[in-house]
């Protein structure tokens, strides 16, 4: 008896030792992308989110951060609305068409009426699909007295991730 009992507790201290085993390999985190020349510089953002429809001024949004550890600066929010479609350019005239740049300083520039703001959607294939597409324009600076008005350019921006929460294409 005591042998079967010590070959059973041997048995059972190997199948939890197995269990317990490291694995080689961490999990892999998916980051979607943005890009755009801000200032003369070139500026590389992720994020792990997708384009949904939990936003406020925008119909669907995505927030891309330049550091995801960091997300009160550095970061780039894409608006669009909620019937946008593949093959078509929104502009800052558009119904719920925004761009907001938060710098490493921690001002807000955002898409005003008006502006020369430009999304052009190249891909949108609804819930679960993938949304690109190129982006440019003139943003202003949040004007809170003292802070004078100020304007920068985005030129070259590009984008890509999941839309999460949306219908249609």
């Amino acid at each position: 008896m005591k042998k079967s009992y010590f070959i059973l507790t041997l048995l059972a201290l190997i199948v939890i030792a197995s269990a317990c085993k490291k694995k080689s390999e961490d999990p892999v985190t998916t980051y979607y992308y943005a890009n755009a020349q801000i200032k003369g510089a070139n500026i590389s953002f992720k994020t792990t989110s997708n384009f949904g429809k939990l936003c406020v001024m925008t119909g669907v949004c995505n927030t891309f951060y330049t550091d995801p550890a960091l997300q009160d600066k550095n970061y780039l929010m894409i608006g669009l609305p909620t019937t946008v479609k593949a093959g078509v350019t929104y502009t800052s005239d558009s119904s719920h068409t925004q761009i907001l740049y938060v710098d490493n300083g921690g001002r807000s520039y955002f898409s005003s009426w008006g502006d020369s703001l430009n999304i052009t959607v190249t891909k949108w294939e609804g819930h679960g699909g993938t949304g690109t597409g190129t982006f440019s324009g003139k943003l202003r600076y949040e004007i809170v007295p003292p802070n004078p008005p100020d304007s920068i350019y985005i030129k070259n921006g590009s984008f890509s991730a999941k839309i999460w929460f949306v219908l249609g294409k």
